[in-house]
């Protein structure tokens, strides 16, 4: 034990003694606070400025910008595949519903009254130069709901054809529109 007493004499324990911090343990903690935030502080700057630095490197935006356009580049092909897929399912509904036929002395635009409510009435056309215009409307009903389908197709002739002269008749299911050819 006087071995103890006598390493505690030799100074040893005399620079614990004159710790100002020791003495003080408030400003200790506050101390000791100060320094951890102040690392909080500078490894959040470091981070924050690694960043930074990066998002406006020009290579990092090119590539940003260049993935942003091919996304873009996909959406517009994506919606243009589907508005030309729309429009292809469409043509294939309507050339069941009117058709053009050509006959040795007469064009025939036949219209299938079926989806028409199977009424004639239903079925207009006008002609404006050398275009006639065939529009046709119906409605169909349903358990939950109701639709209405209009059609309206235009056809362009040459000077062959007598647009005064035409005649219409109901065969069946068909209306006939009989467009004259002039030789």
């Amino acid at each position: 034990m006087e071995e103890n007493k006598n390493y505690e004499n030799q100074g040893h324990n005399t620079e614990h003694q004159n710790c100002w911090l020791c003495k003080h343990p408030i400003f200790k903690h506050m101390l000791i606070g100060f320094l951890v935030f102040l690392g909080a502080y500078l490894a959040f700057y470091t981070v924050t400025d690694w960043h930074f630095k990066k998002m406006l490197d020009p290579a990092f935006q090119m590539r940003n910008v260049e993935r942003k356009l091919i996304q873009s580049q996909h959406q517009m092909e994506k919606m243009y595949r589907q508005n030309f897929d729309k429009e292809y399912q469409l043509g294939q509904k309507t050339a069941g519903y009117i058709r053009l036929e050509k006959r040795n002395d007469a064009y025939e635009v036949i219209v299938n009254l079926r989806p028409f409510d199977n009424n004639d009435k239903n079925v207009e056309f006008s002609t404006n130069d050398n275009t006639l215009t065939v529009t046709a409307a119906g409605e169909k009903s349903s358990q939950h709901n109701e639709k209405i389908i209009k059609i309206m197709q235009r056809y362009d002739f040459d000077d062959s054809v007598d647009l005064e002269a035409i005649t219409t008749m109901r065969k069946g299911d068909n209306y006939i529109i009989t467009i004259p050819i002039i030789k």
